[in-house]
């Protein structure tokens, strides 16, 4: 008889221990799918196994249209994934690595890359990359550049009309 009861305990504690999995996995799913960092994984042929909401909308593809696809699809220089990949086959982190993205209608997203690999030993199970759209920070440089060459075309401006003024002076003396 006890020792259906100490079954009946283990039991018990492996079905608690089976719900509190469950909920964990529940979680981290629920945390990944709705991260609003774009995040999506690629396995070791380059094709993309995974990808969350947030990439899906940055990019403006379903997860049907995304998911299934060499990477290589949705870069918009061939070289740069080529050798993202490379580095990432090597063990490399990969941090801030720029790029642009091609979106589902077709324009050029400025992104950096952050991405690792899993490895279960040698074997490379997939990357874990995460994306940041850059667009702000490309605009904001964009009008810092704007604003230089204003100025400096003011500050030529000026100097010429400081030097047409001091030949005045010195012409009127």
């Amino acid at each position: 008889m006890q020792d259906v009861i100490t079954l009946q305990k283990e039991l018990a504690y492996a079905k608690q221990r089976e719900e509190t999995l469950a909920a964990k996995l529940e979680e981290l799913t629920d945390f990944f799918e709705n991260a609003p960092v774009p995040l999506h994984w690629v396995n070791g042929s380059g094709i993309i196994i995974w990808a969350n909401r947030a990439e899906l909308d940055l990019l403006g593809y379903t997860k049907e249209e995304y998911i299934g696809n060499h990477i290589s699809h949705f870069h918009a220089d061939s070289k740069v994934i080529e050798d993202i990949l490379v580095r990432l086959i090597k063990k490399e982190t990969l941090k801030n690595y720029p790029s642009y993205l091609k979106t589902r209608n077709g324009s050029l997203i400025p992104v950096i890359i952050n991405s690792n690999v899993r490895w279960k030993g040698d074997q490379f199970i997939h990357t874990r990359c995460f994306t940041r759209d850059i667009s702000d920070l490309k605009k904001m440089e964009q009008e810092k550049v704007s604003v230089i060459n204003d100025l400096q075309e003011m500050n030529k401006s000026l100097k010429a009309e400081i030097e047409s003024l001091k030949k005045r002076i010195f012409a009127a003396k």
